[in-house]
């Protein structure tokens, strides 16, 4: 019978995810950027200011989103967290997976800035559109990188538990970009992509030579993952309640592209910890490979 190595198919299935956010992050450039519709598109959901001709949207939330941004670009505050990751990873013994995580951050920061500098965005006869690219955004890579490398080095069982403050704090950070007209709403989508597409590199490379995990069963996998969603789900609706509670001047189009970055956001999570999740460990039995949750109920079958 052939034997499948549990770390070679994962490695697999996030590679192809990797090339998938990938592909999927040039779609979103060509649409958006290099197309008139897509510009358009941009300038419906975040329409340009009156005054001044910036992108700054006018809501009671101007003062808040500023505050969020200003605190979350500390630099001493990401240096501590990058401090925190790697003591975690040193204490629980998984310290590969605490330099994929710092590695996904630099790579993600970096990589931002990088493409930003060298894609440009055409003049296409759009009214609501500027010839300044911004794509992609530097803070929600950022954010959103941090928060993947958060959820590489901490225990499987609390990954999705993390995910719920987590895919909130970045979908604030997205929404404070595009409020305070520093980003896009297409910014914020190719951020997120890109990181999706790092993250799946380094996860990828971590299987080569990842710290020992415990396994699990697919039964409490899929709970994990049923539970994890609906609660992401549940907390991205409070926010969006929140936003139209605090600030009803912010307009249906604030509103909606908000809700679209959480929902891409939580689905750029939920992929990532599923693509990582434990593997189930084969037992043999007579020659054969059995996975460890046949083997349990067949061994108390058995006893019965």
């Amino acid at each position: 019978m052939v034997r499948v190595n549990p770390r070679s198919s994962s490695a697999g299935r996030l590679l192809a995810a990797a090339a998938a956010c990938a592909v999927a992050f040039g779609v979103a450039w060509l649409l958006f950027v290099r197309t008139a519709p897509g510009q358009w598109i941009d300038g419906v959901l975040l329409p340009r200011a009156q005054w001044g001709g910036g992108y700054v949207q006018e809501t009671i939330l101007l003062g808040p989103a500023s505050l969020v941004l200003k605190r979350f670009g500390n630099p001493l505050l990401l240096g501590l967290v990058m401090v925190a990751i790697i003591a975690v990873g040193a204490l629980t013994r998984r310290i590969w997976a605490a330099l994929a995580a710092v590695a996904v951050f630099a790579c993600s920061a970096g990589a931002a800035g990088f493409v930003k500098q060298f894609l440009d965005r055409p003049e296409l006869g759009v009214a609501s559109s500027t010839t300044h690219n911004s794509f992609p955004s530097g803070h929600v890579a950022a954010a959103a990188a941090l928060l993947l490398g958060i959820l590489l080095v901490a225990p499987p069982r609390l990954r999705w538990w993390l995910a719920v403050p987590g895919t909130t704090g970045v979908s604030v950070i997205g929404a404070a970009t595009m409020i305070l007209g520093w980003h896009r709403f297409s910014d914020v989508v190719g951020s997120l992509l890109l990181v999706g597409t790092i993250f799946c590199l380094a996860a990828a490379a971590l299987t080569r030579a990842r710290d020992k995990t415990a396994s699990a069963s697919k039964e409490q996998a899929d709970d994990d993952a049923v539970t994890g969603l609906l609660v992401q789900a549940i907390a991205l609706t409070l926010l969006i309640m929140l936003v139209l509670a605090l600030a009803p001047d912010a307009g249906v189009r604030l509103v909606l592209a908000t809700a679209a970055v959480g929902v891409l956001t939580m689905l750029v999570v939920s992929a990532a910890i599923w693509l990582v999740r434990p593997a189930h460990q084969p037992e043999e039995r007579g020659g054969a490979t059995v996975p460890s949750s046949e083997w349990a109920q067949g061994s108390r079958s058995w006893r019965s």
